[in-house]
């Protein structure tokens, strides 16, 4: 069907997980019938929860035990089997992200998109900051919106953290190297030895300094450098000496530990139990002034203004000019929001995110201190202590966001994994450029499907030379991440759609040629869900896109049906998601129409028809008739021409496309005999019969061809149906027009029958009754199906000026009868002498006055071959003097009319 299809093997290779319906049945909870826009929105704004709560579980489930029992049933000492698999390592990965994904999409989502949000503004834009009337800190972070969807952000990047190794396990090396065993309490053990040692060496029970002049310099290490005389905390700053290499492991390890803990957002609490565990709760008292936990508020109650804003300060200086190791200073950079010495530890695109995110908020809540302080106050702190201003250093809050996204893109340390195409999409939702990746997003899609040979679902986009960092997007063969972005795409869509049934036209920060090029998205999406053999999912999805895009998805997705009953339940499901079903099949039709080769003459025949073998008429059996010249059995039609035949079964299961499938019968039987696709016309004919379009409309077995050409009947059954928009008039040309050129194809059909036997007959044993019999079948047959080509045929389309039914007639009659001819000479001399006495009753009818058969002949210069044709039939009824094989009784017609086999006898 497109570009994109994969051959069978890949084919077999997909199978969707169970988050696929699950997403899909989920979705189409928010589109149920019968409810309130107000309840659509908070069904469309609790997706994105329900999403992440799927892609959790299923998570959970890839990362269980492969026998599927859970902790609760495994032994204390069994530990989870690690996943050595590659595979499944990369879609572990990709869970993860996806779960990350949806809790930051699920937690800005409220508040871009809230109530409260100034009527035509865009819908995904970030809420100007209101004029704050807050009187405490807790009461500022809980109301200014640019802190509060910046503080959403920063919980996001804590979560993301939590999920990692546990904070011990990170220490644990650092601790088995600071030599102590079991012992995570108690300081520096080595160090305080060493000032033991050389007091009770020395009988000395005071401060080490104050035993000599040289004590510094003779107290040294283990590795010779200079140990400190004092055990509080600042003594190797502010002595600028050295503890011993064990209790440095011990010291690193402690500060990793507290910078973890900050880097998860973990409450004041349980940094205080981690603490007092090492009975180090200094360290924990230091980081409480405020801290910024991913859940919770804590802040200390009644703290002045100006001592937070002081205590900022001190942990500055100590991030930038203190501290003997990277992490030390990290921790008091965080909790300052200086960002460089946070990098410096950081190991991730999260990581450096995350610096600047706690930078910027801190540098608001800063600001908002300040202003409470008297303004001497604040002018000193201002004057006195430098501070580290992120949203200074960022520039214009409005484009914070996007700048400092960009900039990770570039930087050494971040590039890879900022256009890892999951971060990339993160990176979009958080710096509010979700509708230009998206945009971007679908022009890589249809890139993609149209590299090898143009896609129908997914139209090459344009301009085709793209300049964009395709390494950012998920291809089409990465069905997880498309999957992802669909459904992010979708919540955005119903959002933007429920806005406008209540009349609130938005301030669209996208073009129109951006909104229509994302829904190639979902048009890709649905191409995957037809890989996956869900395809009854498909009319779900599309009824989100907008006409006519809905329409041409869902119909290129449908084509490719062949099962009846499953096209009835795809219209029930097309039906029920909302989309028009007969607005859908015509729709199918059209494309599939247009979609066909339309180079050649739309008049003329393409090629010259000739059916018949060369030579001239003989006696016996007249001339020849090609055999198989439709096809053989094996025989298959072009795809093209297969899907166009299946738009007219599709047309054939809506009660109400009747008159749909009339017209544009005409027009592809019109197209397979204008291009001498006659196999083709062959499987119209048998798959799309007239016959059962009359029981469709009158519910009647047998037509009644009385009926076929009166206008009133036709106008009644339009009426009946309640069909609008259609001509009476024009049913009744194109019921005319459809049924001749049905009839030609049956004749055609008849024709290569007929051929495939005199073929066959110089074979078949003289006295084979079974062949001859056959052979009396495919006559008969043969005869019944002339019968309406020998009388008016499509004259009525040509009394019309319709040209092309006048080049098919002249075309296709002049070499049809003289085949027909050619058969019934064949069974006249095999089977009956009433074959050759058909003959002549069709020269009569020939050379009636008027006869629009002989000006056929005339006008195509083939009135010697009628003559010579005929006259090849009169000599064999005047040379055959006995009855062959009795088929059949004498008939009767050709008596009434004065014809008698005896008539031609010679007589002996």
């Amino acid at each position: 069907m497109m570009s994109t299809k994969v051959d069978n093997e890949e084919l077999n290779a997909i199978s969707p997980g169970p988050e696929v319906e699950e997403f899909a049945h989920a979705l189409d909870a928010c589109l149920v019938p019968g409810l309130s826009v107000a309840e659509k929105r908070a069904r469309v704004l609790d997706l994105p929860r329900k999403y992440h709560e799927i892609a959790t579980q299923r998570l959970i489930q890839k990362k269980s035990p492969q026998d599927g029992r859970n902790d609760a049933d495994m032994d204390v000492d069994e530990q989870e089997p690690p996943v050595t698999d590659a595979k499944q390592r990369e879609e572990i990965s990709q869970l993860e992200m996806e779960v990350q994904t949806w809790d930051l999409f699920r937690r800005l989502l409220p508040l871009r998109y809230c109530e409260s949000r100034p009527r035509n503004s865009h819908l995904f834009s970030v809420q100007p900051a209101k004029e704050t009337k807050s009187q405490t800190l807790p009461e500022f972070i809980d109301t200014d919106p640019i802190f509060t969807e910046r503080r959403a952000v920063l919980r996001w990047l804590q979560t993301n953290a939590s999920s990692g190794p546990d904070i011990d396990e990170l220490v644990r090396e650092l601790q088995q190297n600071a030599d102590r065993g079991d012992i995570i309490a108690h300081g520096w053990l080595h160090t305080r030895s060493k000032i033991k040692l050389r007091k009770s060496m020395t009988a000395w029970p005071h401060l080490l300094e104050r035993q000599s002049t040289n004590v510094t310099s003779s107290h040294v290490g283990s590795g010779g450098v200079p140990l400190i005389t004092h055990l509080d905390p600042d003594a190797p700053t502010r002595q600028d000496r050295k503890l011993e290499p064990q209790d440095e492991y011990f010291e690193r390890a402690i500060w990793l530990g507290c910078f973890e803990h900050l880097r998860r957002g973990s409450s004041l609490a349980s940094i205080r139990e981690w603490c007092q565990e090492r009975t180090e709760m200094w360290r924990a008292v230091s980081m409480s002034a405020m801290l910024l936990p991913a859940e919770g508020q804590e802040s200390p109650e009644g703290a002045p203004p100006a001592s937070i804003a002081l205590w900022r300060r001190m942990c500055l200086s100590l991030a930038r000019n203190g501290g003997t190791d990277n992490y030390e200073r990290a921790v008091y950079g965080l909790l300052s929001g200086d960002v460089q010495s946070v990098e410096k530890v950081a190991r991730s695109w999260d990581d450096v995110l995350f610096a600047h995110y706690n930078a910027l908020l801190r540098s608001q809540a800063d600001t908002f201190l300040l202003g409470h302080c008297p303004p001497e106050m604040a002018s000193s702190l201002a004057q006195s202590f430098p501070s580290s201003e992120a949203v200074q250093l960022h520039g214009d809050g409005d484009t914070v966001e996007r700048r400092l996204i960009a900039s990770l893109e570039c930087q050494s340390s971040t590039m890879e994994e900022a256009l890892e195409p999951n971060k990339a999409l993160q990176a979009a939702l958080i710096a509010n450029d979700i509708d230009r990746h998206l945009y971007e997003q679908a022009l890589i899609m249809a890139e993609h499907a149209n590299k090898d040979r143009p896609s129908r679902l997914l139209p090459r986009p344009s301009p085709s030379n793209l300049n964009i960092a395709r390494r950012k997007f998920f291809g089409l063969d990465q069905h997880d991440g498309i999957r992802l972005v669909a459904h992010i795409y979708v919540v955005i869509a119903l959002l933007r759609q429920l806005d406008e049934l209540e009349g609130e036209h938005l301030a669209s920060s996208s073009n129109a040629l951006w909104r229509s090029g994302q829904e190639n998205i979902l048009a890709g999406y649905t191409d995957f869900l037809a890989l996956a053999k869900t395809e009854e999912l498909i009319p779900l999805y599309c009824s989100i896109l907008q006409p006519p895009r809905q329409y041409d998805v869902l119909s290129w997705n449908m084509i490719d049906e062949q099962d009846p009953e499953k096209r009835i339940l795809q219209l029930k499901l097309i039906n029920r998601v909302g989309i028009d079903v007969l607005k859908f099949t015509e729709t199918l039709a059209k494309l599939v129409y247009d979609d066909l080769d339309h180079r050649g003459s739309s008049v003329g025949v393409t090629e010259t028809f000739t059916i018949l073998l060369d030579g001239s008429s003989t006696a016996r059996y007249g001339r020849g008739i090609q055999a198989d010249f439709l096809g053989d059995d094996e025989a298959i039609i072009s795809p093209k021409d297969e899907r166009m035949i299946r738009s007219l079964e599709w047309l054939l299961q809506v009660q109400a496309a009747w008159p749909e499938v009339l017209r544009m019968g005409v027009q592809v039987y019109k197209y397979f005999f204008r291009n001498k696709r006659l196999l083709a016309a062959r499987k119209l004919m048998e798959r799309v019969q007239f016959d059962i379009i009359w029981q469709n409309v009158t519910d009647q077995q047998t037509p009644d061809w009385s009926l076929h050409e009166t206008v009133d009947f036709w106008a009644q059954q339009l009426n009946q149906g309640g069909i609008v928009g259609v001509r009476p008039e024009e049913v009744a040309l194109n019921v005319r027009i459809f049924r001749e050129l049905e009839c030609l194809a049956k004749a055609l059909d008849g024709l290569e029958t007929v051929g495939s036997l005199m073929e066959l007959s110089a074979e078949a044993p003289s006295g084979d009754r079974k062949f001859w019999t056959g052979v009396g079948d495919a006559v008969k047959v043969l005869k019944e199906r002339m019968q309406p080509l020998l009388g008016g045929w499509l004259l009525t389309g040509t009394d019309n000026s319709d040209e092309e039914l006048a080049a098919l007639r002249q075309t296709y009659l002049p070499e049809t009868i003289l085949s027909f001819i050619s058969g019934l000479h064949y069974a006249g001399t095999g089977l009956s002498r009433d074959n050759l006495l058909d003959c002549m009753e069709l020269a009569s009818v020939i050379a009636e006055r008027n006869s629009d058969l002989a000006q056929t002949f005339v006008k195509a210069g083939r009135m010697t071959e009628l003559v010579e044709a005929l006259a090849a039939c009169s000599k064999a009824l005047a040379v055959a003097s006995t009855e062959k094989r009795a088929i059949s009784s004498s008939n009767k017609k050709l008596r009434e009319m004065g014809w008698s086999r005896n008539l031609w006898a010679i007589q002996q």
